[in-house]
C-alpha cells in the first residue's frame, strides 16, 4: 500500500513540459555516451596528437576538417587536456537534467562542443555529421525560458515553441539528405531507390568495418536479395524526403521519430556508422507531442517570449536556408548547419564509376565499429582533399590497405577528389606494410568482377555470392598479411608514431 500510495507522487513530480521532457531525456542519453566513449577518445587522441602525420595538426568540424560555422578555427587541445574538456562536457549535460539553472548549462555544454568534438575529427564513430546537431540543439533548448519555469527560476508562462523549431531544424536536414540523392539520380540518369544502390554502400561498408559473424549473414543474405533492398532503397528515400512532414503533426512526428531509430540502426548494423549514439537522441524531439500546432507554438513564442525567440529562430532560420539550398552540396561545408549530403550518387558494385575501398586493422582498440579508432575511409594517397602520402601512411598504428580504380569519373569530381597522377586507372594499390603476392591477386580479381562485368550482375544471386566469396578471401589474406606485418614490427612501438613499417606501392 505504501509503494502504491508513492507511485502517483512520482508521477506528479515528473516534468509536464514538453521541452523539459526532451531536455532530460535527450542531456541524459549524451551523458551516458560520453561516460561509455570519452576513454576511448583520450586513448585515440593520445596517439593522434603525438602521431606525426600532417592531419593531426588539423581541428574542425567533418572529415575536411572547416571551421565552425566557417569562421572559427578552434584550439589544439593537448592529451591532458580532452579528458578534462570532455568530463567539463558531460558534466554540463549532467547538470542541465538538475534544478541548478539548466539554460546556464545548456549553453556552456554548446561552448564546450566545440573545444572538444573538433580535436576528434579523425575518430572513426566523431568523423564526417554524427555529432552535428548536437551544438545546436543545446543551444536552442538553453533559449527555453520554460525550462527556468519547470526548476522554478521563472514564473511566465510555459511554451514549447523551442521543441517546434528543433523539429525544424531536423527535419529541414532529413529532407535535404533526400534532395541530394534524388538530384545525383537525376544526374547520374539513375533512380537512387534501385536495389544495386544499397547494394554499393552495404558492400563498401564491409571492407573497412567487417562486422561479426551473425550481422555478416544479415549482409550476405540482403546483397543477395536486390528486391528486398530495393523496398529498403525506396523507403529511405521516402523516409528522408517525408521527413519535413514529421515536423508539423505530433502523428506523423510519431511515426517518423521512431521510424528514425530503426533507421540509424539499420545503418550501424549493415555498415558499421555510428549516427546512433550521438544523433539518434535528437529524434526524442518528434516521439513527446506536443500538443499545439505549428503556427500557436510559434507565435506564443514570438508574442511572450520575443526577446528570447528571436535568435533561436534566427539560427534555425540559418539552418533551413543552407538545407534548402544545398549549400554544402554545392560549395563547402559550414558546419554544424548542413544539408546531409551522404551517399548520394546512385550506385552498383558493377558500374563504371570509380572504387575505392579500404581494408583495415584496428589496434587502438580492436574493430573500426566503435569508438576509438580512426576512421578507415576517407583519408588515403589517391585523394587531392583527404590527402595521405605514403611516408605519412606509415606512421599509422594500423596495417591498412587502399585500393580500386578511378576510370569512369565525372570530370567535377575526378578534378576535385582524384590527386592528378591516380586518375583514370583501371586499377591502384596502395599500403602501408609489405603484404603477399596473394592478396595483390585477389585484389586484382575483385576489381576485374565489378569492372569488366554488366550491371545486371548485381541482381544475379549467385554472381553476388561470387564476389562477396571472393571480398571474404581479400579480407582472411588481409589479416594473415597484417599479423605476420605486425609480428615483424612487434619490438617497435606501433602507437607514438616513431615506428614506420615498410612501405609498397603497388599500381
Amino acid at each position: 500500500m505504501e509503494f502504491g500510495s508513492r507511485v502517483p507522487a512520482l508521477l506528479a513530480a515528473l516534468p509536464t513540459n514538453p521541452v523539459r521532457q526532451f531536455q532530460l531525456c535527450y542531456c541524459t542519453w549524451l551523458t551516458l555516451v560520453m561516460c561509455l566513449n570519452i576513454r576511448h577518445h583520450t586513448r585515440f587522441y593520445r596517439w593522434f596528437y603525438s602521431s606525426g602525420i600532417s592531419l593531426a595538426e588539423k581541428r574542425g568540424l567533418g572529415a575536411h576538417p572547416s571551421k565552425i560555422y566557417k569562421m572559427i578555427t578552434p584550439p589544439t587541445l593537448t592529451p591532458s587536456q580532452l579528458p578534462v574538456a570532455g568530463a567539463a562536457f558531460t558534466a554540463c549535460l549532467a547538470l542541465s537534467c538538475t534544478p541548478l539553472a539548466p539554460r546556464v548549462f545548456l549553453f556552456i555544454g554548446f561552448l564546450l562542443y566545440f573545444l572538444y568534438f573538433p580535436q576528434l575529427f579523425a575518430e572513426t564513430t566523431l568523423s564526417g555529421h554524427s555529432s552535428i546537431l548536437i551544438p545546436s540543439i543545446l543551444l536552442l533548448l538553453s533559449c527555453s525560458p520554460s525550462l527556468d519555469h519547470e526548476v522554478g527560476l521563472w514564473k511566465g508562462d510555459t511554451t514549447v515553441w523551442p521543441l517546434q523549431l528543433i523539429r525544424l531544424y531536423i527535419g529541414s536536414g532529413y529532407f535535404s539528405s533526400g534532395m541530394c540523392k534524388l538530384l545525383c539520380g537525376i544526374r547520374f540518369k539513375r533512380f537512387w531507390g534501385r536495389g544495386s544502390t544499397l547494394q554499393y554502400y552495404v558492400f563498401e561498408g564491409m571492407w573497412s568495418r567487417p562486422a561479426p559473424p551473425l550481422i555478416k549473414s544479415l549482409q550476405w543474405f540482403l546483397l543477395k536479395s536486390p528486391m528486398l533492398m530495393t523496398g529498403k532503397a525506396c523507403t529511405a528515400l521516402v523516409f528522408e524526403t517525408g521527413f519535413i512532414f514529421a515536423v508539423f503533426n505530433d502523428n506523423i512526428a510519431l511515426v517518423f521519430g521512431i521510424a528514425g531509430f530503426f533507421f540509424h540502426g539499420g545503418i550501424l548494423v549493415l555498415q558499421g556508422l555510428d549516427f546512433v549514439s550521438y544523433w539518434s537522441p535528437a529524434l526524442l524531439a518528434f516521439v513527446i507531442p506536443l500538443g499545439q500546432p505549428t503556427s500557436e507554438l510559434l507565435r506564443a513564442g514570438w508574442e511572450q517570449e520575443n526577446s528570447w525567440f528571436l535568435p533561436a529562430a534566427i539560427y534555425t532560420a540559418l539552418q533551413v536556408l543552407v538545407a534548402v539550398s544545398l549549400y554544402d552540396l554545392w560549395l563547402d561545408d559550414i558546419l554544424p548547419f548542413s544539408c546531409c549530403p551522404m551517399f548520394m550518387p546512385p550506385r552498383s558494385p558493377y558500374d563504371k564509376l570509380p572504387k575505392w575501398w579500404t581494408m583495415t586493422d584496428a589496434p587502438l582498440n580492436g574493430t573500426t565499429r566503435a569508438a576509438g579508432a580512426m576512421e578507415p575511409l576517407y583519408w588515403s594517397p589517391a585523394s587531392c582533399i583527404f590527402k595521405m602520402s605514403l611516408d605519412e601512411a606509415g606512421l599509422l598504428p594500423q596495417k591498412v590497405v587502399w585500393f580500386g580504380s578511378s576510370t569512369g569519373c565525372p570530370p567535377e569530381v575526378r578534378d576535385k577528389f582524384i590527386d592528378a597522377e591516380c586518375r583514370d586507372r583501371p586499377f591502384m594499390v596502395f599500403a602501408n606494410f609489405e603484404f603477399s603476392a596473394e592478396l595483390k591477386d585477389l585484389l586484382h580479381r575483385v576489381m576485374d568482377e565489378v569492372n569488366n562485368n554488366p550491371p545486371s550482375r548485381a541482381w544475379d544471386a549467385h554472381k553476388m555470392h561470387e564476389l562477396l566469396t571472393l571480398q571474404q578471401q581479400c579480407l582472411d589474406a588481409f589479416n594473415l598479411c597484417a599479423a605476420a606485418a605486425r609480428a615483424r614490427d612487434s619490438p617497435k612501438p606501433i602507437a607514438n608514431g616513431s615506428a614506420t613499417s615498410e612501405l609498397r606501392q603497388c599500381k
